[in-house]
């Protein structure tokens, strides 16, 4: 793929825009924007809502040209040095045609979201040629209670403020267990946890390579036969599933595509999240389809890493250079995601 520039170095006293491309929690779930900003100016740093972030249109946060008009407000203000995505949807492809990519390219600011944000991702690593991060939304992970994940928190601040590599780690625990922003049950305790098993490699190896992907609906549903379809040759590709949980014969199928598109034979590694909503049954299951998915690729491929919808999470570069090594059990960036650059 084409060498991405990296995002400036996020600082103490910066601003955070929130942004909402596509659905409408931020409008909806006025509760979670507040604990969200709490946690946004712990870190040192100014939250600005922007315009249309808490709009409420029939499925998403207004109109297209709405949404396109905050991200470029966003992007043009220089104070902002994150661009956050309050939540994921399915409807950023209303955006992609309508976005400035000079714009957004000449910005070097941080461009950070997760699920149908893929998108967007996909379509600012085409056009601007600018690396992204994967990670936690304002409105979920960022809103946590009673705080944000200790494995969240630490991984977002190495992504954001660190001027070194990452090791990313396994969670010691995990939850996906729902509770109901509507009823504000998320603000009446903590969510239960579990113990985490570790990441698992489904085949051993060592490879190195810029990350691309993001979840793997989203790839197949609206990037797929697109003209912002990333160019994984010689990449590791990172796939995660989306709330709605598509059951292991669901994933097979996908992963079928991707095999017919080349895309095994082109990456040189795998790394695939852990599902949530998935009983343990379906989680093996989904394991064997994966590697058999990737049975004949000759690749390291390294599954139940935290980069998708149960928490914590962590932050993931799209577009920089990870290292994978199985005998090491070792995932991780190899320099820094951010640049300090002088603005």
């Amino acid at each position: 793929m084409t060498t991405l520039a990296v995002p400036r170095r996020v600082r103490p006293g910066d601003a955070v825009a929130l942004v909402s491309p596509s659905w409408f929690a931020a409008g909806e779930f006025p509760h979670r924007v507040e604990r969200g900003r709490k946690y946004i100016e712990s870190l040192g740093l100014h939250f600005k809502v922007m315009p249309n972030a808490l709009a409420k249109g029939q499925w998403t946060a207004g109109s297209a040209q709405e949404r396109v008009d905050d991200l470029h407000a966003a992007f043009a203000d220089p104070d902002v040095a994150v661009v956050l995505c309050a939540i994921g949807g399915n409807h950023s492809n209303e955006l992609v045609d309508l976005l400035d990519y000079d714009l957004i390219g000449a910005s070097r600011k941080v461009f950070q979201g997760l699920s149908d944000m893929t998108v967007l991702h996909c379509a600012i690593h085409r056009y601007a040629e600018l690396a992204t991060f994967y990670g936690p939304a304002l409105v979920t992970s960022l809103a946590e209670y009673p705080t944000v994940m200790e494995l969240t928190d630490r991984f977002l601040r190495a992504a954001w403020f660190g001027d070194g590599a990452i090791e990313y780690e396994a969670a010691r625990e995990w939850t996906d267990e729902f509770l109901d922003f509507r009823t504000k049950a998320d603000i009446s305790r903590a969510r239960h946890t579990q113990p985490g098993q570790g990441w698992i490699w489904l085949h051993p190896g060592t490879a190195r390579g810029p990350l691309v992907g993001g979840c793997l609906e989203s790839l197949c549903w609206h990037v797929k036969g697109s003209a912002e379809w990333p160019d994984v040759t010689d990449c590791v590709l990172l796939l995660e599933l989306s709330e709605e949980a598509p059951p292991p014969a669901s994933v097979a199928s996908y992963l079928t595509d991707l095999r017919r598109l080349g895309v095994m034979e082109q990456i040189r590694g795998l790394v695939f999240s852990r599902p949530m909503n998935y009983r343990p049954d379906d989680v093996a299951l989904l394991w064997n389809v994966v590697r058999d998915a990737t049975d004949h690729a000759g690749i390291p491929v390294l599954a139940n890493i935290d980069c998708g919808h149960t928490d914590p999470i962590l932050t993931l570069p799209l577009g920089v250079e990870v290292r994978l090594d199985s005998d090491a059990n070792a995932f991780a960036t190899v320099a820094a995601p951010t640049a300090a650059i002088q603005s």
